[in-house]
């Protein structure tokens, strides 16, 4: 075996996620964790990765190399964790780090290298970054990346060295197509010793990485199925795309950009930026990791300014406003970048009643019965009371989906939104996309699972692409 839990308890945030879980993992075993939104699968592989401590000390966890006395930090070389709460660890830790000293800083497998690299070191870690081609990113410091490009960050850092465990939570969000094959080749090309266990909603990368077992969280367990059929089960709940077209009788203008210059952080990322968004217009943006995807969507949320001297943006119409707070309730936008504006004290019943009251500071204590159908549709109900920034990824985004379905909106902005949600929650996003009106408009932004959400959706897509800092769209 590689890890053996017997009988160990998960808690997350002083509350219990799972009980009594027995698990063993041999060498070569690819594995597959599913399970709805919050049920345990993240906290899982932290614990594998012993990120986190077994609730109350229950059960034993066990390691293949705990008898030979190596120190807990050169052990951790045997371990690789990729996931959301891993970057954002290593992006608070690391912020002024360049993506080269945050891989050369692992060469001992720990966050740093607490002595002088060796020549030999060095020219693994410039290996590394060739061999992931992040040159271009090696100088940049880490606060400065986007969500797909400190994913492949820490892809890379974890290829910096042969692992006996690779834990890879939702390891292809926010990846493009492109780097999604490259990475689904590199895990299918991982030693026949090492193990891989890894979470994921997208179906079509995992049919080729050889599954040998597919395990299931629910109601605090762990159920083993059959590896084939969760793939079946996926495929039987696409439909086909619907070919009936959206008809708006007159076109009218929300968002204008024209020859306008975006800054991020001081970084350049689009010059001379055009474009326009219509009422009813409904757009899939794609377009490789780091390339501005989630500028645009913030940019159409009113979270940026043009640049000195340059173009013009303008919200007009239902955008029109004087106040941002105004714009901010007429554009919804669903991001993990979104998840940090809200206090930390905010409650989720906080959260979802601030989308009726306009602000996230002024708000009724409880919502009312007019809401309460969409809060029961996305299962929120227990959830409440609860801090919103103790929830996992996938439950942050459910409350900001049920959020934006409180009330009608002009504008919709989902930034790989889809991609923390479970199969189910997927299906109830997309259903309530398909129930708006003709005139509402609709801006999805994702690399990934691209398939399921043409499939899924009852109305074409246009499609924008941005490449090197320009945006294509459709004449």
């Amino acid at each position: 075996m590689i890890v053996n839990l017997a009988g160990v308890s998960v808690a997350r945030a002083g509350k219990p996620v799972l009980r009594g879980i027995d698990l063993t993992i041999a060498p070569g075993e690819r594995i597959w964790l599913t399970g709805e939104n919050g049920a345990g699968k993240s906290s899982i592989l932290m614990l594998l990765a012993r990120r986190l401590h077994p609730y109350n000390n229950e059960g034993l966890r066990t390691y293949a190399w705990d008898a030979d006395g190596t120190p807990w930090p050169l052990q951790q070389k045997q371990i690789a964790l990729v996931g959301r709460e891993e970057q954002i660890r290593l992006q608070a830790i690391h912020a002024t780090s360049t993506v080269s000293a945050l891989i050369a800083g692992h060469i001992d497998g720990a966050d740093f290298l607490y002595r002088e690299p060796g020549t030999e070191e060095l020219r693994l870690v410039a290996e590394t970054i060739e061999r992931w081609q992040l040159t271009a990113l090696a100088r940049r410091k880490i606060k400065t990346l986007s969500l797909g490009e400190m994913r492949l960050v820490l892809i890379a850092r974890a290829d910096l060295h042969k692992r006996q465990l690779y834990l890879l939570d939702e390891i292809f969000s926010s990846l493009s197509a492109a780097l999604a094959g490259r990475v689904g080749d590199w895990i299918r090309d991982l030693d026949a010793s090492s193990a891989v266990v890894l979470t994921s909603h997208d179906a079509e990368q995992l049919r080729y990485l050889n599954i040998s077992r597919h395990l299931d969280i629910e109601a605090g367990k762990i159920s083993e199925k059959p590896a084939g059929e969760a793939f079946a089960a996926l495929n039987a709940q696409r439909k086909g795309g619907n070919d009936s077209e959206l008809h708006v009788q007159k076109k009218i203008p929300l968002i204008c950009s024209e020859h306008a210059d975006y800054y991020h952080d001081f970084n350049l990322i689009f010059k001379d930026l055009s474009f326009e968004i219509y009422a009813g217009d409904r757009v899939l943006v794609t377009g490789p990791n780091g390339s501005g995807k989630t500028t645009l969507l913030r940019i159409m949320h009113g979270d940026f300014y043009v640049g000195w001297g340059s173009g013009t943006l303008s919200f007009l119409n239902t955008l029109e406003h004087e106040m941002k707070s105004t714009l901010w309730q007429k554009v919804q936008l669903v991001a993990a970048a979104h998840f940090s504006y809200f206090p930390a004290h905010m409650k989720v019943a906080g959260v979802l009643s601030s989308r009726l009251s306009g602000s996230v500071y002024d708000y009724a204590e409880a919502l009312p019965d007019t809401v309460m159908p969409v809060v029961h549709a996305f299962e929120l109900n227990t959830f409440l009371p609860r801090p919103f920034a103790s929830l996992s990824e996938g439950e942050k985004t459910r409350v900001l989906l049920a959020r934006a379905f409180l009330k009608p909106a002009p504008l919709y902005c989902i930034d790989e939104g889809f991609m923390a949600l479970s199969q189910r929650y997927f299906a109830l996003a997309c259903n309530y996309l398909n129930a708006l009106p003709a005139e509402a408009t609709i801006v999805i932004a994702a690399n990934e699972r691209l398939g399921e959400i043409t499939g899924s959706l009852e109305f074409p897509l246009a499609r924008w692409q941005i490449s090197s800092g320009r945006l294509t769209t459709p004449l």
